[in-house]
């Protein structure tokens, strides 16, 4: 028997691409696969800069090529990459980035050649939202079936991964409950040991009192470095007989997991990041798939069957997609609205839900984003505590030692921190959010990470963990983009940058000070680049004022913001770079004075 432990994609760790690497390969739909189209589907990722291979064995002009997204590579140079790496089998880049796409079932082979399913077609064309396909996609991924040969029956697998990932979750709540512990979902180190290993939907109940077993024996430990030993020793004992666990698959298999799990929203990240619960949003749709679904696989006749059952989403009934439990969704939905609009002292609305299953769908949507815009006002008025601010900066101080990415995580705490400045007319953060309104991902490369208006000012922030040569090519031509096609949507006021990183690399400066010195196509524009510790300097002056029984107001930063794109008296760069630090220090130092 040849147990492994089940896990999504590694080749495509942002659950958001899986549409551009299916784009590429829509380009071989109905070609032969073989060792030729293998290699060619990885060339065309690379031309498209879907796969940017890491820059070992590439020439310097190769790596600038890859890295400039204002050049557009050739299918040769593209070519030319691919070989210079020296791959021991090239082919088997191509298969690896095609099993996610057809594990997702957006594509298959059929008679040796590419078939792109109408599912796939239907994403590709933007006519379903990646969150609902990921869910119908989940739903219906199960072990063994017949287009994989790595989990077979004999081996003891029978389940959804998902699924049963769902159910343990909710039996381990029950226990806890029955016990009189606190329920608090998973952690992340007990989903990779349980549900990672859950390959039987029938060891369902055995493998959440086995993890609740563990739970209390960790917490037994009160110091980290204890409780890390027994974990990594619990782990290589309950895991010895899988044949593909190691420390470091195991911390992949289950960060992945989650990314790809969380983009369904049926499940959320609570305890500072280190526990997944089931998403209390959707109890409803939870409670009526759980009297559908045990875990348990479907059989199917025919390799066709499968295919069939996977890329068409009629072939599974959801169980609320009726009027009579969509109502139940809809007035849940309006039941929070209400108890929302009572915490933040609003008038209550009176709403009449739709007769149709069609009119309640669309209502369900419309309700979904009422209730995340007053969650965002009720988010923003906590804000206004001291605490909450002192929180966030241990966080930013912290950002590279939280659970999440911390990509997501300069992202996510990047907007809180410009909705302290509580007098913003609107902070939009464009990253995909789940129902808690928190971020799934980082936001897609082409819109701004955060758009933010205030009375006398709007703008856009962008943000990024890069802090090498890489983030001027990344970042330097993307940023100014992004603000002139702000500038170009807004003229009613001006339109600043801020640009937040852990340091600004010399390229990256260099770029933004010709922009904001002398032009950017044609017009100068106004970038503001902070390092992480100089935003938590202007935190930390926030929480000073408020200390001191002061209002901080965006007028007071739109001051701050135009000394330094005042540009004219730096003469290079480094200049204007190193003067940011003085302007800050100045502007904190009359803030102060005047507080």
């Amino acid at each position: 028997m040849s147990k492994k432990l089940w896990s999504m994609s590694t080749t495509v760790r942002n659950p958001y691409r899986i549409r551009d690497f299916l784009t590429v390969l829509s380009a071989l739909d109905g070609q032969r696969w073989d060792k030729a189209s293998q290699v060619r589907f990885q060339i065309l990722l690379i031309q498209n800069r879907i796969y940017v291979p890491e820059d070992n064995n590439l020439s310097e002009e190769q790596i600038a090529l890859l890295n400039d997204p204002e050049i557009s590579l050739t299918y040769q140079q593209a070519e030319e990459i691919f070989n210079a790496k020296q791959y021991e089998d090239p082919p088997m880049r191509g298969r690896n980035s095609y099993k996610p796409i057809e594990k997702a079932g957006l594509c298959f082979i059929i008679d040796k050649k590419v078939h792109i399913t109408a599912l796939g077609w239907r994403l590709i064309n933007g006519e379903i939202e990646i969150e609902d396909f990921y869910f119908r996609s989940m739903i219906q991924w199960q072990y063994p079936n017949p287009r994989s040969k790595d989990f077979s029956a004999e081996d003891g697998y029978n389940t959804k991964p998902f699924i049963s990932t769902l159910l343990l979750i909710q039996r381990v709540n029950q226990l806890c409950r029955e016990e009189g512990l606190k329920e608090k979902g998973i952690s992340k180190d007990e989903f990779g040991i349980f549900a990672l290993s859950l390959i039987n939907y029938q060891d369902i109940d055995k493998t959440a009192k086995a993890l609740l077993q563990y739970r209390i024996q960790k917490e037994k430990f009160k110091e980290y470095q204890e409780r890390t030993a027994f974990q990594k020793e619990f782990a290589s004992e309950y895991l010895k007989d899988y044949v593909n666990y190691s420390e470091s698959n195991l911390r992949d298999y289950t960060d992945n997991a989650i990314r790809y799990f969380r983009i369904t929203r049926y499940i959320y990240v609570r305890g500072g990041g280190y526990y997944v619960d089931l998403e209390p949003r959707r109890q409803i749709e939870l409670n009526k798939l759980f009297e559908q679904e045990n875990g348990s696989v479907k059989e199917f006749e025919s390799d066709k069957d499968f295919i069939d059952f996977m890329c068409d989403p009629s072939t599974y009934d959801l169980p609320w997609e009726n009027t009579a439990e969509l109502r139940l969704i809809a007035q849940q939905i309006v039941t929070e609205i209400s108890s929302l609009e009572q915490s933040l002292q609003l008038s209550h609305t009176e709403r009449s839900l739709g007769n149709t299953k069609q009119e309640l769908e669309k209502q369900i949507i419309e309700l979904r984003q009422i209730r995340s815009d007053l969650q965002f006002q009720l988010s923003k008025r906590e804000l206004a505590d001291i605490p909450r601010i002192e929180e966030i900066i241990y966080k930013l101080e912290n950002i590279s030692h939280l659970p999440e990415k911390p990509s997501i995580a300069l992202e996510k705490y990047a907007a809180i921190a410009l909705n302290i400045i509580n007098d913003a007319i609107r902070i939009q953060n464009n990253a995909p959010l789940g129902d808690d309104n928190d971020l799934l991902f980082t936001a897609a490369a082409n819109v701004p990470d955060i758009e933010y208006e205030y009375q006398l000012f709007r703008g856009i922030c962008e943000v990024t963990m890069l802090t090498g040569r890489n983030q001027w090519y990344a970042e330097g031509q993307p940023v100014m983009r992004h603000l002139r096609d702000y500038e170009n949507r807004f003229s009613d006021k001006p339109s600043y940058c801020l640009f937040i990183s852990p340091k600004l690399h010399q390229d990256t400066a260099n770029t933004f000070w010709i922009a904001s010195k002398y032009e950017y196509e044609g017009q100068r524009q106004r970038i503001v680049p902070l390092s992480i510790s100089q935003l938590l300097e202007i935190l930390k002056m926030i929480v000073f004022l408020k200390q001191k029984g002061k209002r901080f107001e965006h007028r007071t930063l739109l001051t701050l913001y135009d000394a330094i794109v005042n540009t004219q008296s730096a003469s290079d760069s480094k200049h204007w770079i190193d003067s940011i630090s003085t302007s800050i220090d100045s502007w904190i130092e009359s803030v102060k004075s005047a507080a």
